[in-house]
């Protein structure tokens, strides 16, 4: 795997790697032209290295993946400034990602946080991908504010966390071995994903969420598209997934038996079988 950084549209740094499976041998910039790819998405407070055993199956198949650290994350740059982290930012990531490495046949895969923003992408930049898969996600975030007032309150109280609260941070990337089978409101793995996103990032980014509703943008979303859900997902339970297929009308929905909000890490050959099925019916592998 390559591992580097390219500059977003708002100079941002932004870190991922890339594993060209070139078959032809052909120069390496025609060959990424060629390829088809498959883009990996992570969830929120995680980074690249979460799919990282999806990536070497698809790879051992002959597929070229990409893995992004999406800004705020992993090795990707932050910033003190809560506008940075719109969500429309990371989709423009994304869209940049693709540009600068002249993709032109991509898939587009997202977890949780990360299929938030493949919804967003795919709603706005709809010509640059092939497909869509959606792991345990939503169109909204899981926040227990439901009105104007108790969203309004959410908000000043995370921008009060976030002005006096010390900025907490672990650099580099995780071992996400460790956290094996952990459940979905596991303290260690959410502590250590605040810790490595950094407290402040992890702020801003949840102020930013509170009262997403991208509920319109569903109707845009006109690619081939997977929607894959653990069984056990307390996060974002299967009826949010149930809506989004019912919502999305060129998708299909897969529902894996007791499989929880961490099925990346914690089943991953139900989520590559999955994949496998879907690509093939879209004739991308």
């Amino acid at each position: 795997m390559m591992g580097k950084y390219f500059t977003s549209f708002d100079n941002a740094k932004i870190y991922y790697h890339l594993t060209l499976k070139n078959k032809q041998s052909l120069p390496f910039a025609k060959a990424k032209r060629k390829q088809k790819w498959l883009i990996f998405l992570h969830g929120f407070g995680g980074d690249l290295t979460a799919w990282k055993k999806e990536r070497d199956y698809f790879s051992k198949l002959g597929i070229s993946t990409i893995a992004m650290d999406l800004r705020g994350h992993g090795l990707s740059e932050r910033s003190n400034s809560k506008d940075f982290y719109r969500l429309e930012n990371f989709s423009k990531d994304v869209l940049t990602l693709i540009e600068k490495e002249q993709l032109t046949n991509t898939v587009v895969i997202g977890h949780c946080f990360g299929g938030m923003v493949a919804i967003h992408f795919q709603a706005l930049f709809p010509n640059h991908s092939k497909g869509l898969v959606l792991v345990d996600t939503s169109y909204k975030p899981p926040f227990f504010a439901t009105n104007r007032v108790e969203k309004a309150l959410l908000k000043q109280i995370i921008g009060l966390f976030t002005r006096f609260l010390p900025n907490i941070k672990v650099g580099g990337h995780r071992d996400f071995n460790r956290f094996l089978d952990t459940k979905d409101l596991d303290f260690k793995r959410i502590l250590s994903d605040i810790l490595h996103t950094s407290l402040s990032s992890y702020l801003m980014i949840s102020n930013n969420l509170v009262g997403l509703n991208a509920d319109k943008l569903l109707d845009q979303i006109l690619v081939p598209t997977l929607i894959i859900e653990g069984a056990k997902d307390t996060i974002f339970p299967p009826e949010i997934a149930k809506y989004l297929h019912k919502r999305i009308k060129t998708s299909e929905l897969d529902i894996i038996p007791e499989a929880n909000h961490i099925l990346v890490i914690n089943n991953p050959k139900e989520v590559e079988k999955s994949m496998v099925g879907f690509l093939k019916k879209i004739n991308f592998i």
